[in-house]
C-alpha cells in the first residue's frame, strides 16, 4: 500500500487537488549475515552484512563494543561490509555489525582469527656436546609458505659450529623443534605454538640415541622482538649426540611428533625419528615438556600430530655454519579426542594426566621408575633386564 496518493474534490464552482506520501516504516532486519572467517597474517579480510528497514538503515561495525574504523586499515564499504587490510594476529576477536534506524536496531557477532606464526626467528645456541664447547652459536630462520604443499618451509642456518661438532649438528633437527612448532602451517582448527602461546614457552627436551646416548637442551621462546622475528634461546646440557663416522652422510627422514595437552599450559610431546647412514636406518627418539602462560587457553585437541617431511641438512666446514630445510605442518591427531597410551582423561580440562603404572607392585619385579606416558623398570647393580 505505500506510494503516492493524491486527493481530487470537485464541484461546479473548480477543482482542488492535494498529494501525498504513504510510507511504512519498519526496524531493520539482517539480509546477509557476516560468515566466521580464517585468514593468514597478511591478507586482507571481507566480512560482510546488509539490512533492510524503512527508512533504510545505516550499517556500523565495533570490536568488543569499540569502534573498528580508528585504523588506516580498515574500510566500510558502501554495502556495508568491512574491509580489514595486511591482517595482523592482533585482530583476531569478534566484531559486531549493527543495522539502526528510526525504528530500532539489530546485532550480529562474528569471529575473525588470523593466522600466521612469525617470518624470521633469530636467537643463541651455548652448550656441550661430546665434551666439546661450542661456545656461542648463532641461529637465524626464515618460514615462507610452500608454494606446491600446505605446509610451511623453514629455512635455518647455525653458525659458529666446531668442525668436531658439524656431523652431530645435522641430525639435531630437535634444536629447531621451537621454530618449525611455533609456525607450522595449521590445518583446520589446529593450533600451532605461535596461535596457542605467543611464542612465550619454555620447552625442555631429552634426546636418545641408539647408541645410549642422551642429550637434554631448554629452550625459551621470549615473544617476537619489534620486527616479529621469534627470539629464543638454547641451552645444551653436557652429553653425547652419537656422532660416528658415517654420520657426514646421514640423512634425516620424514617424521611426526604427537602434542598432547597434559594440563593448564603444559604440553607432552614426543616422537621416534630415523635417519640413514651407509644405507642403514638409525632411530632415536625424544620427548618434549612444554610448558606456558596456562591464561592463553589450551590446543582445540587433546593430540595435535605435526608432521615434518623434505628435510635437508647441510654442514660448511669452510663456514662453520649447518644450514637445515624442513617443511612443518599440524593438524589435528588421528584420535584426537581419544588419551593415547600411558595417560587417562581428565575430564576437569580436559586434559590427559599421565598413569603412574609404578602404582602397581606386578609392573616391575625390582625397581619401577615412571615418566611422562612411560615407565622403567631397573634391576639393581649386576643385574639387567
Amino acid at each position: 500500500d505505500a506510494g503516492d496518493y493524491k486527493c481530487v474534490a470537485t464541484n461546479d464552482a473548480g477543482m482542488v487537488e492535494r498529494s501525498l506520501t504513504l510510507t511504512l516504516q519498519s526496524p531493520p532486519v539482517i539480509t546477509v549475515e557476516p560468515v566466521g572467517t580464517v585468514l593468514e597474517a597478511g591478507a586482507t579480510a571481507v566480512l560482510d552484512c546488509q539490512a533492510r528497514g524503512e527508512p533504510p538503515p545505516t550499517i556500523g561495525w565495533s570490536r568488543q563494543g569499540q569502534p573498528v574504523l580508528g585504523d588506516d586499515r580498515v574500510t566500510l564499504l558502501p554495502n556495508g561490509s568491512l574491509r580489514i587490510a595486511a591482517l595482523q594476529r592482533e585482530d583476531t576477536s569478534e566484531y559486531e555489525c549493527v543495522a539502526r534506524n528510526l525504528l530500532g536496531s539489530v546485532l550480529v557477532t562474528v569471529p575473525l582469527t588470523v593466522q600466521g606464526g612469525p617470518a624470521r626467528a633469530k636467537g643463541s645456541i651455548i652448550g656441550n656436546i661430546n665434551d666439546v664447547e661450542f661456545g656461542i652459536a648463532f641461529l637465524n630462520a626464515t618460514v615462507t609458505d610452500s608454494p606446491d604443499s600446505d605446509t610451511r618451509v623453514i629455512e635455518a642456518k647455525i653458525t659458529n659450529v666446531p668442525r668436531t661438532l658439524g656431523p652431530a649438528m645435522r641430525k639435531l633437527i630437535s634444536i629447531l623443534s621451537p621454530v618449525y612448532w611455533t609456525t607450522a602451517k595449521e590445518i583446520g582448527e589446529a593450533m600451532n605454538g605461535f596461535t596457542l602461546t605467543d611464542a612465550v614457552f619454555k620447552r625442555e627436551t631429552q634426546v636418545e640415541f641408539a647408541t645410549g646416548e642422551i642429550l637434554r637442551m631448554t629452550h625459551v621462546a621470549r615473544g617476537l622482538d619489534a620486527d616479529g622475528a621469534l627470539l629464543l634461546d638454547v641451552v645444551v646440557s653436557p652429553g653425547g649426540a652419537g656422532v660416528g663416522a658415517a654420520d657426514a652422510r646421514a640423512l634425516l627422514q620424514d617424521y611426526t611428533e604427537d602434542y598432547i595437552q597434559t594440563g593448564p599450559g603444559q604440553l607432552h610431546a614426543h616422537s621416534t625419528r630415523l635417519f640413514t647412514a651407509d644405507g642403514v636406518s638409525v632411530p632415536y627418539t625424544w620427548n618434549h615438556t612444554i610448558t606456558y602462560d596456562s591464561s592463553k587457553g589450551r590446543m582445540p585437541f587433546l593430540v595435535q600430530t605435526l608432521r615434518a617431511a623434505s628435510i635437508t641438512t647441510e654442514y660448511s666446514p669452510l663456514e662453520e655454519a649447518v644450514a637445515f630445510k624442513i617443511q612443518a605442518s599440524i593438524a589435528k591427531g588421528d584420535r584426537s579426542n581419544q588419551c593415547p597410551a600411558g595417560f587417562a582423561l581428565d575430564s576437569s580440562g580436559p586434559y590427559c594426566s599421565d598413569i603412574d603404572e609404578c602404582e602397581s607392585r606386578d609392573t616391575c619385579q625390582h625397581e619401577c621408575r615412571n615418566s611422562l606416558g612411560s615407565f622403567q623398570c631397573v634391576c639393581p647393580a649386576g643385574y639387567r633386564l
